[in-house]
């Protein structure tokens, strides 16, 4: 009695199907009955393409490059710095580097000193690239007075004994004229008296005569003193000579007048 049930069931299913395409006047085929029952089964209530789990082909599309890191924005043009000639295309790498530690690592100089007119008038109206120049021909100008441009000058203290940290005499390296007895106290200078020690005196290798290490170390010292005494040029206290006011080596006219070249200084 049940599978009677069932069957009549069945074909009372069929019946109306078929009359449904007879009424729409379609013939009964089985490609037909297939899409009814596709419709009537979707459960959600929709007349589309069940899904099989599988997608259409597609058209292929040319490959793409890989993605790349996001930069520093390198549009600004720096004005060129006192050291830069034809003759030593390597310096000009040393500018943008300048340029960079100071926007980005060394970035409270930005803020300017209060003796920063002297150097640069139209200083507090620079925006933060041109600020970082500004500072950039500062260290290029002292340059010239310290170490003659040249990355392995080396003068002897005379007047201030041993270094503790190499056990020898003073000595004053590099583009900044600095020592490595600085590592003590400014613990961002990466000079390695232990990778130096065997090296000659003048070897271009050594850790403090790395232009970019050797700048990254004064661009520091520079900045704490700015923050200590908010002045480029002191009385006392000064690291270098050529920035001390009075000073017997002092060549603070010559050193304001090569950074107001800049033409937004004027």
């Amino acid at each position: 009695m049940t599978n009677l049930k069932h069957l009549t069931k069945a074909v009372s299913f069929a019946a109306i199907a078929i009359a449904f395409l007879l009424a729409a006047g379609c013939s009964p085929s089985s490609t037909s009955l297939k899409d009814l029952a596709s419709t009537i089964e979707d459960g959600n209530g929709s007349a589309g393409t069940p899904d099989t789990g599988e997608q259409a082909p597609t058209e292929p599309t040319d490959p793409t490059e890989p993605s790349v890191p996001s930069v520093p924005d390198n549009s600004y043009k720096m004005e060129a710095l006192s050291w830069e000639t034809s003759a030593n295309p390597e310096r000009k790498k040393w500018s943008e580097y300048l340029h960079k530690i100071i926007l980005e690592d060394w970035n409270t100089l930005l803020g300017g000193a209060d003796d920063m007119s002297k150097f640069c008038p139209r200083y507090s109206s620079l925006d933060n690239d041109q600020r970082a120049n500004v500072w950039a021909a500062l260290f290029s100008a002292m340059a010239k007075y310290e170490s003659a441009y040249s990355p392995t000058s080396r003068m002897h203290e005379t007047t201030m004994g041993t270094d503790p940290v190499t056990g020898n005499p003073v000595y004053s390296e590099g583009l900044l004229q600095l020592s490595y007895q600085d590592v003590q106290w400014a613990r961002w200078c990466e000079f390695d008296w232990s990778k130096d020690k065997n090296l000659a005196a003048k070897d271009p290798k050594k850790t403090i005569l790395d232009p970019y290490k050797n700048l990254y170390c004064g661009v520091g010292i520079m900045a704490k003193q700015i923050k200590n005494k908010g002045l480029i040029t002191v009385g006392s206290g000064a690291y270098w000579a050529v920035l001390k006011s009075g000073g017997k080596y002092q060549k603070i006219t010559e050193i304001s007048g090569m950074v107001k070249k800049l033409s937004f200084c004027k």
